[in-house]
């Protein structure tokens, strides 16, 4: 799968997916690219590497564009869906 396609499925889930932004930090070489493309999502560590921010939004296009022009492919995304109701008590 190519950055393009890589980027291009992450909002296929549905609306009811949250789409987080992570940073693998074995992988991270400190480019930067993702910081100048998505400034909202990502936050540099003392040693000049990448991390998501922990008040990031939901992920947007921006963060895809990051995700496409990542050199290393440090960068992914974490899905959360809303919690599944309680089940319905048993009847009487």
């Amino acid at each position: 799968m190519s950055h393009d396609d890589k980027a291009r499925t992450t909002h296929a889930e549905g609306p009811e997916t949250a789409l987080r932004v992570v940073v693998d930090p074995a992988l991270c070489i400190g480019s930067g690219i993702c910081l100048a493309t998505a400034p909202r999502h990502f936050e540099s560590t003392e040693d000049h590497r990448s991390r998501a921010r922990p008040d990031a939004p939901v992920a947007d296009e921006s963060a895809d564009d990051a995700v496409a022009l990542c050199p290393v492919e440090a960068i992914g995304f974490l899905t959360s869906r809303p919690p599944a109701p309680p089940p319905a008590p048993p009847g009487p």
